[in-house]
């Protein structure tokens, strides 16, 4: 296995020789429909194993991988999730495989996915760990529970953002990077239960012209999901400003324009201010009354050490030797 160590010095041109064969065995599986189910699933399975190899046996240095451990872990596990499909189909899944054969399968993604970032300290292992395990868990519920409609598939994404939320608080202190990655998957996992409305609702006209208006438009986010994706943007932006971190910070302004779209594109001509727009003016314009008001007249700054009327710290004594006396 000494041979498939990827030298620091070359790790780089290693790298961007994996990214191409990571995005050729994900097109051999688009393409090469004239191969059977056998000798895809093996080429594209050698080309996730040899690529996650050199990223698991890449030397780790420091509290964060190199660049290129963490480009070869990603390149790797993007074709894994493309041999995971090809093994239930060979193991007697339809194609594409149901909902039961996406629980499975997208497990065994997120459990690889878990193991490189806790072996590599990957930041992106663990985002891509916690989506994969987000639609393993769907898949799971639509598995055991057939559940109708997009209900519970919403409710299911707000209890895994909520569980991405507590491990992130859990992992904030001592492992920081991963804490990053379980926040903007929570962040990801309400843009996508926000934009389950607003797919739907771009849709519906185009929809209702085919059918000759026989299908109903969807119905408007209700009031409790507009106020989620509301807090959880503004949540985001506050933890990207204190812990200084830009990636929560983009997906809180993705969620901040999917709310004003939410809130705003069911509007008739002729609009009005009741509702979201006067909570949110009233809520923005004391928050900048309370950090405008008037300041106290504050108390002196206290006079430098040493200064007249205030004994500073004592100097420390020197202590001058003499010479000795020559003798007599």
């Amino acid at each position: 296995m000494s041979a498939l160590r990827p030298h620091p010095h070359r790790g780089n041109v290693i790298a961007a020789g994996a990214v191409p064969l990571s995005v050729a065995g994900v097109l051999i599986e688009l393409r090469m429909h004239q191969w059977s189910l056998g000798p895809r699933f093996v080429v594209i399975v050698l080309v996730a194993g040899l690529i996650l190899a050199m990223g698991w046996l890449a030397p780790t240095e420091g509290a964060a991988p190199r660049t290129y451990q963490s480009i070869l872990l990603i390149a790797g596990l993007l074709p894994l999730i493309v041999a995971l499909e090809l093994l239930a189909e060979v193991l007697g899944a339809r194609r594409p495989p149901g909902s039961g054969g996406v629980a499975w399968t997208f497990g065994a993604e997120a459990a690889v996915a878990a193991a490189a970032a806790r072996r590599a300290r990957s930041g992106a292992c663990t985002l891509i760990a916690a989506l994969a395990l987000a639609v393993a868990v769907e898949g799971f519920v639509a598995w055991v529970f057939r559940p109708q409609g997009p209900g519970t598939f919403r409710g299911m994404l707000l209890v895994l953002a909520l569980a991405f939320g507590a491990g992130a608080v859990r992992l904030r202190d001592g492992h920081r990077r991963h804490a990053v990655a379980l926040v903007n998957a929570a962040g990801l996992l309400t843009l996508l239960l926000a934009l389950t409305y607003l797919v739907l609702a771009v849709l519906a006209p185009l929809l209702g012209s085919v059918s000759g208006g026989a299908l109903v438009g969807p119905q408007a986010a209700p009031f409790g999901w507009k106020l989620w994706v509301l807090i959880v943007g503004f949540g985001l932006i506050g933890y990207a400003a204190v812990d200084r971190e830009p990636g929560p910070a983009y997906v809180g302004v993705a969620l901040l324009a999917a709310f004003a779209l939410l809130a705003g594109g069911g509007a008739t001509r002729r609009g009005s201010l009741v509702g979201w727009p006067l909570f949110l003016l009233v809520i923005g314009g004391a928050g900048i009354a309370i950090g405008m008001r008037p300041l106290r007249p504050l108390p002196p700054e206290p006079p430098m050490p040493g200064s007249s009327g205030v004994a500073g710290p004592a100097e420390p004594a020197t202590v001058r030797l003499r010479d000795p006396e020559p003798p007599q």
